[in-house]
């Protein structure tokens, strides 16, 4: 989990709604790290493919174990291949808004949705391990009750009706992810859910949205609907 300060440009409420944007500097590391891997992956499996076809000396008399193997290579090399696109778009670089809730509408990765349409919104938060499997669960099991910190960088899915009685899950990572999660909150989303996580730890908060705070000390189960959904101007 990353905490990203603001400049007071970003992830800031405006005429247009609340915007929540990407964490540029994680992304570019995400990206290197993935091209990196993949070209590894690459690389591996090619000097493999090199070795079998020129040693010729893995195969049955008809060449089945050396076609499977060839077989499963291509596969392998296909995948390394297809993971540079697939971080480049779950990995953005350009600032600009993934989220933007206004009290009717929700644009998600330059998609709107009505927010009567969206089920359920999600908050998952990662940490690294703080010490042995004893100190790790002890410092899990301390978050549950808690308000999550803000301006940090998370990941918030978004489960939303699409056609017919079917539905599907919008995927994103943002700075300031608790603060999109009361955004949604605030404009009328009930359904939700925080949950952290560490290696093979999962716990699920029992925090209610209810006893945030706004900016002047009035828990938001005081406030009403309306003026809830003011707060996303």
């Amino acid at each position: 989990m990353e905490k990203e300060k603001t400049n007071g440009t970003s992830d800031q409420k405006t005429h247009e709604g609340a915007k929540f944007y990407p964490d540029v500097e994680r992304n570019r590391k995400e990206r290197g790290k993935t091209i990196i891997m993949a070209i590894i992956l690459i690389f591996m499996m090619g000097g493999m493919g090199i070795t079998l076809f020129i040693g010729g000396r893995i195969y049955s008399e008809n060449g089945t174990i050396t076609f499977i193997m060839a077989a499963l290579m291509i596969v392998v090399l296909v995948f390394a291949a297809s993971m540079i696109p697939s971080a480049f778009k779950q990995n953005p670089v350009k600032n600009e808004p993934i989220i933007e809730i206004t009290p009717r509408e929700a644009k998600i990765n330059g998609e709107t949705y009505k927010i009567s349409d969206i089920l359920e919104v999600r908050l998952t938060m990662s940490f690294a391990p703080v010490g042995n499997k004893e100190e790790n669960e002890k410092f899990m099991q301390s978050l549950v009750d808690k308000e999550p910190e803000k301006g940090v960088t998370a990941n918030v899915d978004v489960a939303v009706r699409d056609k017919g009685d079917k539905s599907k899950t919008l995927y994103t990572t943002v700075k300031n992810s608790y603060e999109a999660l009361l955004a949604f909150y605030n404009a009328g989303v009930k359904r939700y859910g925080i949950v952290y996580s560490m290696k093979k730890i999962m716990k699920k908060s029992t925090f209610d949205l209810g006893n945030s705070e706004t900016k002047d000390g009035i828990k938001l189960s005081q406030v009403s609907k309306k003026d809830r959904k003011k707060q996303l101007y």
